[in-house]
């Protein structure tokens, strides 16, 4: 019998970001591929080996569909490994504080510029 959904139900979504995205996306995304290798040199040393090979392959197939311009989704395992990194960064930057900080200096801009918010 013929496989009806040989894709497995991926679809490719053209990954239609700013430029600048896509070059920020490009580094992180090889800065953590080459950390989880350097990781896996040691698999003993990692919590869940199996874990980091899937973040690895994840990576890598991101990185891909950076460079086609087009992403295939759903990758589950991709969409895990990039919350992780999502959320690791906001923690990092402290993104909750910033965010309310930008957004009270805004809005006090927007009133002395005579704007209402």
């Amino acid at each position: 019998m013929a496989n009806e959904n040989p894709t497995g139900g991926e679809r490719a979504v053209p990954l239609d970001l700013p430029v600048n995205h896509l070059l920020i996306l490009r580094d992180t995304l090889a800065d953590c591929l080459e950390g989880v290798r350097g990781d896996l040199n040691t698999p003993e040393a990692v919590k869940d080996p199996e874990q980091a090979r899937e973040e690895a392959d994840a990576y890598q197939r991101l990185l891909a569909g950076l460079a086609r311009g087009k992403i295939l989704v759903p990758d589950e395992a991709a969409l895990s490994a990039v919350r992780k990194i999502a959320t690791a960064d906001d923690e990092a930057s402290n993104y909750d504080e910033i965010a309310a900080n930008h957004d009270a200096l805004h809005g006090l801009l927007s009133l002395l510029e005579g704007k209402r918010g």
